[in-house]
């Protein structure tokens, strides 16, 4: 009989490595990375260009110049490309990004002859009509006057504003009468100057011919386009500590930002701390989320994240509670992070976070899909797969002491900015 009081074996010595990856560069400069392993007869071939909301001249212009490609080409309106992907089963995403702008298409590899010249014009011809871009900006600005009324959008722009300034590239907010300002020349410019396929990835996935991989291979070295593109200015980061407290309709609740300033995505120290960032908060069974919810009873969620790029990023804590427990709530903050910088982890806690995060490195791999997308995300952080197997190293390494360094490094409370939004008592 099985005992249901003894849980099931975990195994750790799983195969984590990233197997029948083949990459060329091909002579314009775009890196073509393929992963020929599919067993459905599917292909999905994911674009990332480097460029984003860092190279934008006038704010807003880099979502609207990405979102608008699927609103028409100089040969085919907006109703006739939904058509065509929809006649042929074709899922097609489009992602705007802070330095990092991408494009997928996913279809039955049978039809991919008949969708990859039209996905190749959206992105090489995009039409950018006048009629377009007024639904655009109109369905845009209210969306985002919508979730300006919500007090954890509010707190979270306020609070990464307050850490880079208003006018860093990773700090400032894009407001309703930005995207209401924006005009089709300000689209096109953005087009035209930061757009480049100078060091793009394209991540080539799934079950494919050798006919098939020829025409990707001849139609992405035929791409010319080249630009001049913008070079951001990154100031350096001097802004002290600081609290703000904002009054807002909703006032039951108060959606609370904790957070400092941290390091770029390449930092060496980023996997040890993402490692602690996790212990602290960065799963359901976090020390956060156990204390303040689980036994305190003061919110329904708490996590930390970081939320870093190429040229600095920020660590923070969020949650939503009663606008009575707002203090209450901090000062457990601050308890669980001192908890965290003086005791050691004991070995099961600690097997516990190595367990849960090799399992999600487990699911990255899982399937050619899931390996192109991690392969994407590493090549567009400047990194490899190589990185991928030292972070796997790094969190098998990770005992108590490397914990009790990183968290006195980067916890620094005295460091600590505060945005508190929605009911203020």
């Amino acid at each position: 009989m099985i005992n249901r009081k003894k849980g099931p074996q975990i195994h750790t010595d799983f195969d984590l490595s990233i197997e029948n990856v083949e990459k060329i560069v091909l002579p314009n400069g775009i890196t073509l990375v393929e992963l020929n392993a599919g067993t459905q007869d599917i292909i999905k071939i994911e674009l990332a260009l480097k460029c984003g909301r860092i190279n934008e001249a006038k704010i807003g212009a880099s979502k609207a110049a990405i979102l608008l490609m699927r609103e028409g080409t100089i040969s085919k309106s907006a109703k006739e490309l939904a058509h065509i992907y929809d006649y042929y089963g074709a899922s097609v995403k489009l992602t705007p990004g802070m330095e990092v702008s991408s494009m997928n298409l996913v279809c039955m590899t049978r039809f991919f002859k008949n969708l990859w010249p039209t996905w190749l014009e959206m992105i090489l011809k995009p039409a950018y009509s006048q009629e377009e871009l007024d639904k655009f900006v109109t369905l845009r600005s209210q969306k985002l006057k919508n979730q300006l009324s919500k007090n954890e959008i509010i707190s979270y722009r306020i609070i990464s504003e307050n850490i880079f300034g208003s006018t860093h590239p990773y700090g400032y907010n894009t407001e309703p009468e930005h995207i209401l300002s924006l005009s089709r020349q300000d689209i096109l410019d953005f087009y035209e100057k930061e757009i480049t396929f100078k060091d793009a990835i394209v991540v080539v996935s799934g079950k494919y011919n050798a006919e098939i991989r020829s025409e990707i291979i001849e139609s992405l070295g035929a791409i010319k386009k080249t630009s001049n593109q913008s070079v951001p200015v990154f100031d350096p980061i001097t802004l002290s500590a600081t609290r703000e407290d904002i009054q807002t309709e909703n006032k039951l609740q108060a959606s609370i930002k904790v957070g400092c300033s941290l390091f770029s995505r390449t930092d060496p120290d980023y996997t040890a701390f993402n490692f602690v960032n996790t212990i602290l908060g960065g799963y359901f069974g976090s020390r956060l989320m156990t204390n303040i919810r689980e036994d305190k009873g003061y919110t329904y969620g708490i996590y930390s994240m970081l939320d870093c790029w190429n040229q600095g990023g920020f660590f923070y804590i969020s949650s939503d509670v009663g606008s009575n427990l707002i203090e209450p709530t901090i000062d457990e903050i601050h308890n669980e992070i001192n908890i965290l910088k003086t005791k050691p982890v004991d070995d099961s806690e600690l097997n516990m976070v190595k367990n849960y995060i090799l399992g999600q490195a487990l699911n990255l791999i899982d399937g050619p899909f899931a390996t192109a997308q991690l392969i994407k995300s590493l090549y567009i952080k400047n990194l490899d797969t190589e990185d991928f197997q030292k972070n796997i190293r790094t969190i098998k390494n990770m005992t108590s002491e490397s914990v009790l360094k990183i968290a006195n490094k980067y916890l620094d409370i005295s460091r600590f900015s505060y945005v508190i939004v929605g009911g203020i008592k």
